[in-house]
């Protein structure tokens, strides 16, 4: 495509090529304003999570109008449905080292089925810094993108061809209720022929492209000027570099190691930036999670005016050297005393010291359906030199195993492997000093038994669970083991092909439960076939709705669990203006969620006064057991929703309201914790609770769509 090519010239002098000097920006196609935004000095982690941008104090570039989009592309206008269907706020901060981008996107449907150079081509971002010359080619800007999938790409550079991936653009993204946050920082040095200096102004264009048709190419593309968005006949929007702050950052942050690094070596050094009244900053590093985030006595490592720290030496935090195969954790905590909120509690941070066994196996460890001509990958442990792999198909003679052949490559091929079949295999480095017994993981190819439910590892997990499968290709009948002890598995029950389900009754809460189903068909020689083994471990807390069981079966289907067949909404009742679930499957939500795959849509209209949906409770009706004491829902909303008072009812009669009145336009996940003893204060049998009912009583009679998901019961803090 046209657009997306970049031919580059050699600029001799401005006169020599005829080119114009933009004196003014573009203007607004609809408002006639010039479109300039200041670029403030700021310094975030980028992580997804705009907490740290003082958006309030920031006026971001904004496109949310007809005029805006470009009707040379697609569908044009024609695709677009208003502000909600897309549109989009760019806010800009900037360091010595990066400009960085907060895109905060309304998009009403998600859809990106396209990878490097073609993301573009979907729901995706395309951002432009250029000169300020008005030119008609492609001569003169660089144009990055990325999407909500964290994908990014350089088409168009006026230093090199460009359309390539690079590794200095990062974005982290986060999916919201009315569409997707991504926060970018792009390295300006890389931007050669551009002069990123306090008091400079640079040409700025941003533009999204949208589609609302799953695995579908771009619908429209919104620009800042209305215009494609390569076109620089006009000049490019201004971005003014300033040295005004975008209000005040007390935080220690952008962690160097980044978050959650992988170091190779025993030892580090860890540097930051300091939060904006600093002047010494407060060390605390250790291997313990909790202690780093009490500041224990044992992790702190001192006080100092610098903003790095050498780690892993004597004299030095962790003397004896980094241990392999051990995660630190890290905290700086920023001082002034003549300020009064001093000290300024710093996030924790992380880095990973690699094990001197295998590791990141590949198959990953437990995963099934994997191809039988599979080659087997790993990573080296730490300082290894010689690996020694043992395959097998039983835990206890790969475990057992010894005398293998080294090999210098971190590859293994087992040959033409069977279906339906569960292997093992293990890899021993060696590192010229010792060998390292490594761990021993398993995988399951194609046509095995599989898809465990709960999934195999899942935390939270319900003290009721009802245990499915989908069964192997070749096997009529089944066994159930279940228990505490891996090694000594009770057998359950068993059963025949279509009944692929177990109900293991009530279950201790906060407890590590293995599982395995294994099959067999008479009339295969193969038989039986042992399953793989599955674990998961129970919450605790009461879980009264994960939204986790909904389905989109026929209503004529025993199994069918519809949504709004649980949750009784306003349809049909000119009284109550709710409506649960979406009119096509899938009728639950399956990409605004809290946890696990599903929530609760819950559209209001609140003209009728009010709009509520009540669920009926047909288990977990004691809340009182193990001393819960504490109801939690989470709920994601929507700036753009009305601000309606929402409320929760026990037993239809007893209600508590959310103290926030704007609790419907919380545009990230809350939670919203209420004491059980304000429903007890009512009336209610807290050990018999048939009902809970949520919803919005009318302000303004407005409208607005919500999400719900894991309403629990907790426990009091330990």
């Amino acid at each position: 495509m046209l657009a997306k090519k970049c031919l580059f010239v050699v600029i001799l002098t401005l006169f020599s090529l005829g080119l114009v000097m933009a004196q003014d920006p573009p203007v607004h196609p609809k408002t006639g304003e010039p479109l300039v935004i200041d670029c403030l000095r700021g310094t975030v982690t980028i992580d997804g999570d705009l907490s740290d941008w003082n958006l309030g104090s920031m006026t971001p570039a904004v496109l949310d109008t007809e005029e805006q989009i470009y009707p040379g592309a697609a569908q044009g206008a024609a695709a677009w449905d208003g502000p909600n269907d897309s549109s989009a706020k760019f806010y800009l901060l900037w360091d010595d080292t990066y400009i960085y981008i907060a895109l905060v996107m309304k998009d009403d449907k998600l859809s990106q089925n396209k990878t490097d150079g073609s993301i573009w081509n979907a729901d995706g971002v395309e951002v432009f810094f250029s000169t300020l010359n008005a030119v008609s080619g492609h001569d003169e800007h660089y144009q990055y993108g990325f999407d909500f999938k964290e994908q990014t790409w350089n088409w168009c550079n006026m230093d090199s061809g460009g359309q390539s991936a690079i590794d200095y653009l990062q974005v982290a993204s986060s999916i919201t209720g009315d569409g997707y946050i991504c926060e970018v920082s792009i390295e300006h040095g890389r931007m050669l022929s551009l002069d990123f200096s306090v008091g400079n102004t640079i040409g700025f264009h941003p533009v999204f492209d949208d589609t609302d048709v799953d695995d579908s190419d771009r619908e429209l593309q919104m620009t800042w000027t209305g215009l494609e968005a390569h076109d620089q006949s006009q000049g490019f929007p201004h971005m003014y570099l300033s040295d005004a702050t975008a209000g005040d950052q007390p935080q220690a942050r952008r962690p160097n190691p980044k978050d959650g690094a992988l170091i190779e070596e025993t030892w580090v050094n860890l540097s930051w930036s300091p939060g904006d009244f600093a002047v010494s900053h407060d060390i605390y590093i250790g291997d313990n999670f909790d202690e780093v985030d009490a500041g224990a006595e044992s992790t702190f490592a001192g006080s100092q005016a610098g903003t790095f720290i050498v780690v892993g030496f004597p004299g030095f935090p962790v003397p004896d050297g980094l241990v392999p195969g051990t995660t630190y954790y890290w905290r700086i905590d920023e001082v002034n005393e003549d300020e009064p909120n001093s000290p300024w509690k710093g996030n924790i941070w992380s880095f990973s010291v690699p094990p001197k066994t295998a590791y990141f196996p590949d198959p990953a460890n437990g995963v099934d359906s994997v191809d039988v001509d599979v080659q087997l990958n790993w990573t080296a442990g730490y300082g290894a030199k010689l690996h020694t792999v043992y395959f097998g198909e039983t835990f206890e003679e790969v475990d057992n195993a010894t005398g293998g052949s080294p090999q210098g490559t971190l590859n293994y091929s087992p040959g033409t492997l069977k279906m339906a079949k569960t292997y093992y295999w293990r890899v021993d480095e060696f590192d010229v000093v010792e060998t390292h017994k490594g761990d021993v993981w398993s995988f399951t190819t194609e046509g095995a038994v599989g898809s465990p439910n709960p999934a195999n590892g899942a935390e939270d997990v319900s003290q009721t669970p009802v245990l499915t499968w989908v069964p192997g290709v070749f096997a009529d009948t089944h066994e159930v083991f279940f228990g505490t002890d891996p090694a000594a598995l009770e057998l359950k029950g068993s059963g025949n092909l279509g009944e692929e389900s177990y109900e293991p009754g009530q279950l201790e809460w906060n407890t590590t439960y293995y599982w395995r189903i294994d099959e067999a068909n008479n009339a295969d020689t193969d038989s039986p076939w042992t399953g793989p083994l599955w674990s998961f471990t129970t919450a605790n807390f009461l879980i009264i709705d994960d939204m986790e069981s909904y389905n989109d079966l026929d209503p004529a289907d025993p199994a069918s669990n519809r949504i709004f067949n649980a949750w009784i909404d306003g349809y049909d009742d000119p009284t109550n203006g709710s409506l649960v679930g979406y009119a096509n499957p899938p009728f639950a939500e399956q990409r605004i969620v809290h946890s696990g795959n599903q929530s609760m849509p819950f559209e209001y209209d609140n003209s009728p006064g009010k709009s509520e949906a009540t669920l009926t409770l047909t288990s977990n009706r004691d809340w009182t057991v193990k001393g819960v004491d504490t109801l939690t829902i989470w709920y994601i909303g929507s700036s753009s929703n009305a601000a309606e008072t929402m409320y929760v009812v026990l037993n239809g009669s007893a209600g508590v309201d959310n103290d926030n009145p704007e609790a419907a336009q919380a545009f990230t996940w809350t939670e919203w914790n209420i004491p059980l003893q304000a429903f007890a204060d009512q009336g209610v049998n807290l050990s018999n609770v048939t009902s809970i009912t949520l919803g919005l009583r009318s302000v303004t009679g407005g409208t607005g769509m919500l999400f719900f998901d894991d309403i629990r019961l907790h426990p009091p803090a330990q």
